[in-house]
């Protein structure tokens, strides 16, 4: 008995001694807080709890390369130039998510390849075989950046990435198995667009090739403004022939 009595007072010590401790670190925090950042402990861990959530719905930063590459962009494609393509971008990621929200066929994504188009139908047939539906609800296309820009006689590409938010989530049977709801996610998307001088491609009605509408000669050479053969001006159909090529999800946070 006496044993007992001993052992239980030397742990209510113990006891006693750590929040003792516990107190003084805290207050030493509290006071070394307050000296350097003009709040106490409890406030400064608020104020970084708060810190990391607004980071976490802060959206995504994208290359800012734009004064590199834009100007090459408008040397070479001066029909099509640098604002066309982010406006084909952002246009593009929206159109790309509604149609993996819708689930039907990708056969009508504007200014897309046979690539993409095969792409996000792969991701459909994937998710449908799951019993799965995709949600992006209230899609905003926040920041879009340049990441690579190249081009020779026979192509041009240009890899862009877009910072995008929207309340993404998954369900099945009407349950939600991923995501939130009611809480927005922020996504970081690569698309790249392709421009291929052999593109021909029957969709639509609409047939193109990359021919001299004068003499029906090749043209073989990007961003051509003369047939070589019989002189004739060529215009291109730039915003056909500038593609969406491929996408894909770098990046994501709720």
């Amino acid at each position: 008995m006496n044993i007992l009595i001993v052992f239980g007072a030397i742990f209510f010590a113990v006891a006693l001694a750590v929040v003792i401790l516990v107190l003084v670190i805290k207050n030493k925090l509290s006071g070394i807080t307050r000296n350097y950042l003009g709040m106490g402990l409890s406030e400064t861990a608020k104020l970084l709890s708060d810190g990391l959530a607004d980071e976490c719905r802060l959206p995504f930063s994208v290359p800012k390369l734009v004064p590199l590459y834009k100007p090459k962009i408008e040397r070479d494609f001066p029909e099509m130039g640098y604002d066309k393509m982010e406006t084909m971008v952002r246009n593009g990621i929206v159109d790309i998510l509604n149609t993996l929200e819708g689930g039907e066929n990708a056969d009508d994504l504007a200014h897309s390849s046979v690539r993409l188009r095969d792409q996000v139908n792969g991701i459909i047939r994937d998710v449908r075989s799951k019993g799965e539906k995709l949600h992006y609800d209230d899609i905003k296309i926040h920041n879009v950046g340049i990441e690579s820009y190249r081009s020779d006689e026979n192509s041009a590409s240009a890899v862009f990435q877009a910072a995008a938010e929207s309340r993404y989530y998954v369900t099945k049977n009407g349950q939600t198995v991923s995501g939130i709801r009611e809480k927005p996610t922020q996504q970081l998307f690569s698309l790249t667009l392709a421009h291929n001088q052999d593109i021909s491609e029957e969709r639509d009605g609409f047939y193109l090739e990359a021919n001299c509408p004068n003499c029906g000669a090749p043209i073989p050479s990007v961003g051509a403004k003369e047939c070589p053969y019989c002189g004739s001006g060529v215009v291109h159909a730039v915003d056909k022939i500038w593609q969406i090529d491929s996408f894909k999800l770098l990046n994501e946070k709720q």
